[in-house]
């Protein structure tokens, strides 16, 4: 397929594979390997995409193996980390349904395990218990004694593998403890316990990741960070309502999902009857649209759109602004302000009206497509974000200093961008929201 660097659409093909690559900063992507494989595949179509990467992934699965035969364990490790990513790129799309769901999501897992046995530091697979469910983790030590530690988490389709290539490899490298895990709705946790869908009251599954933290005596109990990425972004806001959490960095932030899913469905709401039958044909020519209700089938337990919508109504925020009193750190990309904005311009409103309602201390980093970060949660420019998220947490934990704090030019693009895109008053509440928050590069 000719590959549009233009449509960034969250699962659509473009950005899938910019995803897929942007890890190459931890090793787990190739370049050469990424073009090529996208150079087989139609365009849309989901059997394709399956099918090539899947390719891929059973090639450098084997190149691996091969290796470690021979004696290279560094080329070896390498091998398996790219394999792992591969097989992840290969099951985005295959429906639950679908016994290619579990075989290659399996497959990914193993071969990082392989990575994992042949590294140089130690990565500790756990697994924390939760209302009878037993959820699965990495911890990753930052060091000797005890240290500080960040909770991550993922979204609505990423696995905890990925997370490592996102942040987790980079928390050891800065010195902090690192815990990755899968929650309720999430890849291992729902395949290891069936109908253990999403949930509204994350900050219950992330009370019992504090609650395992809590027993372990590397870890610093006053200095317990989280982070969640994409829907993670609502996931770990609901997650901060515990107090334990010292600092919160949603990325990106998501207030109410209810009214995100409503406006998404705009024009269709006139009844369920309608809603289903027009949703359905909309699927036949949207494929991001199509990937979504597919993995929402499985991870929501959901049968048609009407539920679909529905099942988000209790995924809110709202309400809970006073009970925010650590500090947080809200990450946004040029691209994330946009796309919140096609289906309700009140939605990025909604953003504003969240951020000036707390009172805790508020800080905001925007990500620019001079950066190359400007995609959704980063992808693409994944170093730049994980320098902000070191550099905030060590000002937090460490009383380190703030890297260029003030950015003139950046709060007037942070103020443009809300008013361009948000509803009305937008641009005036953003440049509220600078008085009381603080901007940071």
């Amino acid at each position: 397929m000719k590959i549009d660097f233009n449509d960034k659409t969250v699962g659509g093909f473009t950005y899938e594979f910019v995803r897929g690559l942007s890890v190459q900063q931890s090793g787990a992507a190739e370049f050469g390997e990424c073009m090529e494989t996208m150079g087989h595949i139609e365009n849309n179509n989901f059997n394709s995409w399956i099918s090539e990467w899947t390719s891929t992934a059973d090639r450098v699965s084997e190149y691996a193996e091969n290796q470690l035969k021979n004696g290279d364990k560094i080329s070896a490790e390498k091998a398996f980390m790219r394999a792992s990513n591969y097989y992840r790129m290969a099951v985005f799309y295959a429906a639950h349904s679908d016994p290619k769901h579990r075989e290659l999501w399996s497959h990914s897992k193993e071969c990082f395990q392989n990575m994992l046995k042949l590294m140089d530091y130690p990565v500790e697979c756990i697994n924390i218990t939760f209302e009878g469910a037993a959820l699965p983790g990495y911890f990753i030590s930052g060091g000797e004694s005890k240290r500080p530690t960040l909770i991550a988490i993922g979204g609505f389709d990423s696995t905890m593998e990925e997370v490592f290539f996102w942040v987790g490899s980079t928390a050891k490298e800065y010195g902090w403890n690192c815990l990755i895990f899968e929650g309720p709705g999430q890849w291992g946790a729902l395949m290891n316990n069936p109908g253990l869908h999403f949930r509204p009251d994350y900050e219950k599954p992330i009370g019992a990741a504090v609650d395992y933290l809590l027993t372990r005596s590397d870890v610093d109990a006053d200095k317990i960070a989280l982070i969640g990425y994409s829907m993670g972004g609502y996931l770990s806001t609901r997650g901060a309502l515990d107090q334990r959490i010292k600092a919160c960095i949603p990325n990106t932030l998501i207030v109410d999902c209810g009214a995100a899913a409503k406006a998404g469905m705009k024009g269709l709401m006139k009844n369920d009857i309608f809603l289903n039958k027009a949703f359905g044909l909309m699927l036949k020519i949207n494929t991001p649209a199509r990937w979504s209700f597919q993995h929402s089938q499985w991870t929501l337990g959901v049968q048609n759109a009407h539920e679909w919508v529905k099942v988000y109504e209790d995924f809110t925020v709202k309400g809970h602004e006073d009970q925010y009193k650590n500090p947080m750190l809200f990450l946004f990309s040029e691209d994330d302000i946009i796309d919140a904005a096609a289906p309700n311009p009140e939605i990025v409103t909604g953003l504003l009206d969240f951020m000036l309602s707390i009172k805790c201390d508020r800080y905001i980093r925007l990500f620019t497509k001079e950066e190359g970060a400007s995609s959704h949660c980063q992808m693409g420019g994944l170093t730049y974000a994980n320098a902000s998220i070191f550099n905030w947490l060590n000002h937090v934990f460490r009383d380190e200093p703030l890297f260029n704090a003030c950015n003139a030019k950046r709060a007037k693009m942070f103020v443009e961008l809300f008013g361009k895109y948000g509803g009305k008053g937008s641009a005036e509440k953003a440049a509220q929201l600078l008085k009381v928050a603080h901007l940071i590069d």
